[in-house]
């Protein structure tokens, strides 16, 4: 049940009742007021109030259906699965060709990810992040930034001298600080500015404070 109409001798009573019938919290509806009560005058001319409340749609209904909308405009029909954990909603893609979903070297992923955090930001009065996927692109990514990040802390430790990385986004960034968090040998650092900053792995034993 989606939305109710609903009377009372009050707002918040017609309110209560609609939310009684729908099972639902007050934080979880938007309310219609479509009467305002009116009390009585010698017994004559009195009215309830009278609310009309519906349902929020979930992060996950307004993300699916804002994304599958977008793929639709540049003439793709697109399946979209949610998955709703911690940190946010994360998105998987699938029913058109990978290279309109994924585009040239991940950017159509990266750029669904800022519309969608956008979209969900406006229509739900808060922050949401987001995290989309399609044909494993994210996971094989993250695989060989995690297997570059273990070569160079190998190289480090063999040269004793810190290794640079090439300058990456913040996610990036985070993948290889967790990817050698518990490695007992280095200790990673971000360096540089803005488009320039990157990952410096640095042997223990040369290791400043992470920051």
């Amino acid at each position: 049940m989606n939305g109710v109409e609903a009377s009372g001798r009050s707002v918040e009573e017609a309110v209560q009742r609609a939310l009684a019938e729908m099972g639902a919290a007050r934080d979880d509806v938007d309310v219609e007021v479509l009467q305002d009560p009116r009390p009585a005058l010698l017994g004559f001319g009195g009215r309830e109030a009278r609310v009309r409340v519906t349902r929020r749609p979930s992060p996950a209904d307004v993300a699916a259906a804002f994304v599958a909308q977008v793929f639709e405009l540049m003439g793709h029909r697109v399946e979209v699965e949610v998955a709703e954990r911690d940190e946010g909603l994360s998105l998987t893609l699938a029913g058109a060709p990978v290279r309109a979903l994924v585009g040239r070297g991940g950017e159509m992923l990266d750029a669904i990810e800022v519309l969608t955090a956008l979209h969900l930001q406006r229509r739900l009065g808060r922050r949401v992040q987001v995290a989309v996927d399609a044909a494993g692109y994210r996971a094989q990514q993250e695989k060989t930034l995690v297997d570059a990040a273990r070569e160079a802390a190998d190289r480090a430790v063999r040269e004793g001298t810190a290794v640079a990385l090439d300058p990456m986004d913040p996610k990036q960034r985070r993948v290889v600080h967790l990817a050698l968090r518990d490695d007992p040998r280095v200790t990673t650092a971000s360096e540089g500015e803005d488009e320039h900053r990157h990952v410096v792995i640095i042997p223990r034993e040369d290791a400043p404070a992470r920051t």
